[in-house]
């Protein structure tokens, strides 16, 4: 007979089974998750996780499926609309699809407003769903289906990180579709947070420096009613993004009025539009005014906007300034000892000078242009980023400095830049062109006051507004010796040509010299002490063979020998300086180059946590940019300056552009620069405050105090 079982008992051996039960549930249902053919695997990345879904585990040719691309960020993390508005950059999907399969344009959830101080940005945080529409030819035979693609976002809080996942699926085809059971909770929440697709009548008109949007639809008129009521335009720069706007209704037409973004540079036909509410979301397609029929006495074009306009004066004086730069001084003292020289020349001259500055400029920009269209993150200067050029400017300077201390002439067989400093009469149009290019090449460290401005604008526009604003900042640069050429009277401030030129010639050789220093210095900072020791090896080569090329030309010497020895030596040159770069390392980081300093290496994360704690100052610098160095010497690198900020607790952060950073090129975009310096101080409660691009010890303490201390 059985003994009678404790109830006690029962009910522990009872619940291990259920417990044990429950446990392989779970795991089965992880391991579904993670092994679904519907679901790629998560892609893990700095503050968001990615992940690709499909509607449908089998897929049949002829039929089309949808399919979603997961993002979830980290809480108080988002990632962008379309239209990112002020700030930020739009997600990407790149897709690697076979022959014979098509997918569709993202169908974009309903967008959210984030203020940042004065600005505002598009997107969305928690959970995002990016759904888009495949189509399978009805003649694809082959038995699965490969889908792959490549997503870029931006992820934000109060700094921004770059971030891409590769993700892929394989589906098998069938006869007919089916839908996958295990994705219907996620597509139904993907669908949710759409805004409803309406065919609503909407126009949009740009009058002066307003921006007019007419719905004719009565649910549109009822939807504005609401408190919380906002348009989102899916145009890039087209309205003041942090602005809620002017709000009327005349009969069943809502008129929404916004200011026209700073930016403004023109759009081309509709664009998405979406209207939200508390209560309700829907999309719709603005389309140009002048296709509805209505009246518009006053459209104007984008190149004939006041905003561009004013860019170009900014862009002109900046170019102007330029010429007072002392990155630029070595290369105007050749060009105006040219003009004293050649006063029958100066017209002819002059045109040729400018020509090639302004050449030179439109040519960076259209660099600059195509590598930032193929996803390199670059802004102004980037060509001194390679030390490669800084190897080579350096022996140029040399050369032409030899060249005015009168250790040898240029030859009448090259091209002569020389010669446009030594008087030679063969001085023309060739040389007067490379001054233009030399001079912009020497130039690019520097950034000007009102550059910063024009050239933040000029990169975010199309093609030919952007090399236009290039091509002013250019004509700025070389307006002084394009007046000397085009005004009669202007060559009288020149002195008369004399004797004194020789003299003259050869103290221009100084500003030559002391450039091949700097440009020295900021080689060893990008490729270290012994790729500097072979650049130096290189530099004598390089002297030496110049100083045996003059003595051939005064006939010391056998022909023939001489030329030999001045072959091997160039040689020998060129081997030096390739090993100097061969020799290149990474030179010290910014946190090292911090230690016994007043100021720390920034970082996005460094920024965040300095934040947090108190004020904060930001210097966006480069070892090549000469305004950069001059300010720091000037106002950062002060005993007053540590004081204040020790002061008041200032934390000092220092971001070092010298070698290509994309963190720093994104952090500069944010605030409309593509270029060095920029300097921006957080203060808590205040806006961040960007400071003027030229330091002084005075400016700097007034405007902290102000912020401490307001009115």
């Amino acid at each position: 007979m059985r003994a009678k079982q404790h109830p006690i008992r029962f009910f522990m051996r009872v619940s291990t089974v259920l417990w044990l039960g429950l446990a392989i549930l779970i795991t089965s249902a992880t391991a579904a998750e993670v092994n679904s053919p519907t679901r790629s695997p998560v892609v893990e990345q700095p503050h968001l996780d990615a992940q690709l879904l499909t509607e449908h585990s089998t897929v049949a040719a002829g039929e089309s499926f949808w399919v979603s691309v997961k993002l979830v960020p980290e809480q108080g993390w988002h990632t962008y609309w379309i239209n990112p508005g002020d700030s930020g950059l739009a997600t990407q999907i790149e897709w690697q699809l076979p022959d014979g399969v098509e997918v569709g344009p993202i169908v974009w959830p309903t967008a959210e407003k984030y203020r940042i101080g004065p600005l505002a940005n598009y997107g969305f945080e928690g959970p995002t769903y990016l759904l888009q529409r495949i189509h399978i030819a009805a003649d694809y035979s082959h038995d699965s289906l490969e889908l792959s693609n490549r997503v870029d976002w931006l992820v934000c809080e109060e700094y921004c990180i770059p971030g891409h996942a590769e993700l892929s699926l394989q589906l098998p085809l069938a006869n007919e579709s089916v839908v996958a059971t295990d994705n219907q909770d996620s597509f139904a929440q993907a669908r949710n947070n759409l805004p409803e697709p309406v065919e609503w009548p909407i126009f949009y008109d740009v009058d002066g420096n307003t921006v007019t949007f007419m719905v004719e639809h009565a649910d549109a008129v009822a939807m504005a009613n609401d408190g919380d009521f906002y348009l989102f335009a899916g145009a890039g720069e087209l309205v003041e993004h942090a602005e809620q706007g002017q709000v009327e209704i005349s009969d069943n037409t809502l008129i929404v009025q916004r200011t026209r973004n700073a930016y403004y540079y023109g759009v081309d036909g509709d664009f998405p539009v979406q209207l939200v509410n508390s209560e309700r979301a829907v999309e719709l397609r603005a389309r140009p005014v002048a296709e509805s029929g209505m009246p518009s006495d006053s459209r104007q074009s984008s190149t004939g906007s006041p905003r561009l306009a004013l860019v170009l004066t900014f862009a002109f004086l900046g170019g102007l300034i330029l010429n007072l730069m002392p990155c630029v001084f070595p290369v105007l003292s050749l060009k105006a000892l040219a003009v004293a020289n050649h006063a029958e020349r100066r017209l002819a001259d002059s045109l040729w000078y400018s020509l090639g500055v302004i050449a030179t400029f439109v040519a960076i920009a259209a660099l600059l242009l195509a590598l930032r269209a193929s996803g390199a993150a670059l802004g102004w200067g980037f060509q001194l980023q390679s030390p490669w050029l800084i190897a080579l400017l350096a022996l140029l300077f040399t050369a032409i400095g030899l060249n005015l201390s009168g250790l040898y002439q240029m030859a009448t067989s090259v091209s002569r830049l020389g010669n446009m400093a030594s008087g030679s009469a063969q001085s023309g149009a060739r040389q007067s062109f490379a001054t233009g290019v030399l001079a912009v090449v020497i130039a690019s460290p520097c950034t000007a006051p009102f550059m910063g401005v024009a050239l933040g604008f000029a990169i975010v526009q199309p093609a030919p507004i952007a090399l236009l604003v290039f091509a002013v900042l250019g004509l700025g640069l070389a307006f002084p010796f394009l007046l000397l050429g085009v005004i009669p009277g202007a060559a009288r401030i020149l002195p008369k040509p004399g004797a004194w030129m020789d003299s003259f010639k050869q103290w221009m050789a100084i500003p030559m010299y002391l450039t091949v220093v700097w440009l020295l210095w900021v080689f060893t900072r990008q490729a270290g002490a012994n790729a500097q020791a072979m650049l130096l090896v290189a530099l004598v080569l390089m002297a030496a063979s110049l100083w045996l090329y003059g003595r051939q030309q005064m006939g010391s010497g056998k022909a023939v020998i001489n030329r030999i020895v001045l072959l091997v030596m160039l040689l020998l040159t060129a081997a030096s300086g390739y090993a100097a770069i061969a020799l290149q390392t990474t030179s010290g980081t910014s946190a090292a180059q911090a230690q016994n300093q007043h100021w720390q290496a920034w970082s996005p994360d460094s920024l965040h946590s300095a934040r947090e704690q108190g004020p904060v100052f930001v210097n966006m610098t480069a070892d090549w940019c000469i305004t950069c160095l001059a300010n720091e010497r000037v106002a950062l690198n002060t005993d007053s300056t540590r004081t204040l900020f020790n002061d008041y607790n200032i934390t000092y952060l220092k971001g070092d552009w010298t070698l290509q950073d994309p963190a720093i090129t994104e952090y500069l975009a944010q605030y409309g620069r593509n270029g060095v310096p920029l300097y921006v101080i957080y203060w808590p409660g205040e806006d961040p405050q960007v400071l003027p691009q030229i330091l002084t010890n005075n400016l700097v303490r007034e405007r902290i105090q102000l912020l401490a201390d307001p009115v």
